[in-house]
């Protein structure tokens, strides 16, 4: 139960820094330094980012060396150009099963014998699943690179994925997933996906249902790993004090890995929305209400990426913002309230989050909805354009001030298909983004008129309060376990 639940804030993590690292940039103080490896390929004009190098194995898995001699450590980190949205639609939750699984065993030893190979070396271990990929990471002190190489070559490559550990596995996802509707802010991020998504693969819970997990077999388990964890669908970060001897062994330790033939991968259309529809996941126990709102947002590979992102901060992106300003200072009516565009490789959602007590729901939405619509109609000031390219651009360094935070932001580069060069002028595209810019985005991807929203709390009491807003269905929470 406890691996699960750290698997959950892991993802919750790596969600966080999906964000900071797209939307971020570097320094061009770096000097160029030394690699022990050959260049194949480099995305882009990025030579001001700090050093780096690209090797690819004939057997298609992508390794990025990262050098940084500040501290004596090394980590692995493999990304999987597949996550959550390649479970079958029976069986969500099943990569997030998987990517469990991966170190309870392999050919050679149990997971009790893995978990003291790692725990002899001091290492971390950790695993993570969102919509669009699967990480796999792993990190020691340089002077246990060798052994730590071994163990992350041996499970990721040849896990046993034993019916014992399966089954025990099984146990603790279904617990998991039970305790999720005692988690109101996490459980209405999973109904609300579900709620707008419709469909879509994006609507599946990562975690999954009571029902999927129950009905996963070690078969189901085997096959996804089969399919989805080749060398030809993943890229390797190396990070830390890497020796020449260390990068001929990385490479050594995966040549015998064997690429397969990966399916491609499409989308449905994202599901049409025409007025404003309510949905009610009713809790009669809760004292306040999760809100969730929003609609069809973009994919990482659009060219307004930047300039969005500007336009979003100003609404509902930093403190400092008009939704900030009006529902929390002005009227009080909740602690916190952001908004966001959750690029992805399919369209992510364009998201406004917030909470209220019972009582103030109509109010709070009511309000919420009078703020996106004059922001269209005004349009942003020169004065908040100014002050939030200003804000970006001092949020910029530490996206990537790590050696291993930069190798995070050339592993989802990768994944996203965008060039390196993004890093590097990225300061330079917030410098162009001017008031009609920013205007521009608003009227083209923010619609007060047709969207979708989701509330988490007691239906009774909210139900009155909504009704005149949009059309309303209830739900009960139990349909989401």
């Amino acid at each position: 139960m406890k691996n699960v639940v750290r698997s959950l804030v892991r993802s919750l993590l790596v969600a966080a820094l999906l964000v900071c690292g797209f939307f971020s940039g570097c320094s061009s103080s770096q000097k160029k330094a030394n690699v022990p490896v050959s260049v194949d390929t480099k995305k882009g004009d990025a030579s001001n980012l700090r050093p780096y190098q690209e090797k690819v194995l004939p057997n298609g898995l992508t390794i990025l060396y990262v050098l940084d001699n500040s501290l004596p450590y090394v980590s692995y980190s493999m990304l999987f150009k597949t996550g959550a949205t390649a479970d079958p639609t029976a069986y969500p939750g099943l990569s997030l099963f998987v990517s469990e699984m991966l170190d309870k065993g392999t050919a050679k030893r149990n997971a009790t014998e893995i978990a003291e190979s790692l725990g002899r070396i001091g290492a971390d271990f950790s695993t993570s699943v969102t919509s669009d990929y699967s990480m796999v990471s792993a990190s020691s002190l340089s002077m246990h690179a060798d052994r730590l190489l071994s163990d992350m070559v041996e499970i990721v490559t040849a896990p046993a994925f034993s019916d014992n550990e399966v089954t025990r596995m099984r146990k603790q996802i279904l617990a998991a997933i039970q305790k999720r509707v005692d988690n109101p802010d996490s459980f209405a991020d999973t109904a609300w996906e579900d709620f707008l998504y419709e469909t879509h693969p994006y609507a599946r819970p990562t975690l999954g249902t009571t029902r999927s997990v129950e009905g996963l077999k070690r078969r189901s388990v085997i096959q996804h790993y089969i399919r989805h964890y080749r060398p030809n669908n993943a890229i390797l970060a190396v990070t830390g004090q890497i020796t020449p001897e260390i990068a001929n062994k990385v490479e050594s330790a995966f040549s015998a890995w064997e690429k397969r033939d990966l399916a491609k991968v499409t989308y449905p259309a994202f599901p049409s929305i025409d007025k404003i529809q309510i949905r009610i996941v009713d809790s009669p126990s809760l004292g306040q209400a999760q809100i969730r709102m929003g609609h069809k947002g973009i994919q990482r590979k659009n060219d307004d990426f930047v300039p969005l992102r500007v336009s979003n901060t100003i609404l509902g992106g930093a403190f400092a913002s008009r939704l900030m300003d009006r529902i929390r200072k002005q009227l009080g009516l909740t602690y916190g309230i952001n908004s966001g565009f959750d690029a992805r490789l399919d369209y992510g959602p364009f998201e406004i989050s917030t909470f209220t007590k019972t009582e103030s729901v109509g109010q709070a939405i009511k309000e919420t909805l009078e703020v996106l619509r004059k922001y269209r109609e005004t349009g942003a000031t020169e004065e908040e354009v100014s002050r939030t390219k200003g804000y970006l651009k001092g949020m910029f360094p530490t996206s990537i001030e790590t050696a291993e935070k930069f190798s995070f932001n050339l592993l989802l580069l990768r994944l996203y298909g965008i060039p390196d060069s993004y890093l590097s002028t990225y300061l330079r595209q917030l410098d162009s983004v001017d008031v009609n810019d920013v205007n521009s985005m608003v009227m083209k991807y923010m619609d007060p008129s047709n969207l979708k929203i989701l509330i988490y709390g007691n239906a009774k009491e909210i139900l009155p309060q909504v009704q005149q807003i949009g059309v309303v269905e209830v739900k009960k929470a139990t349909e989401f376990q």
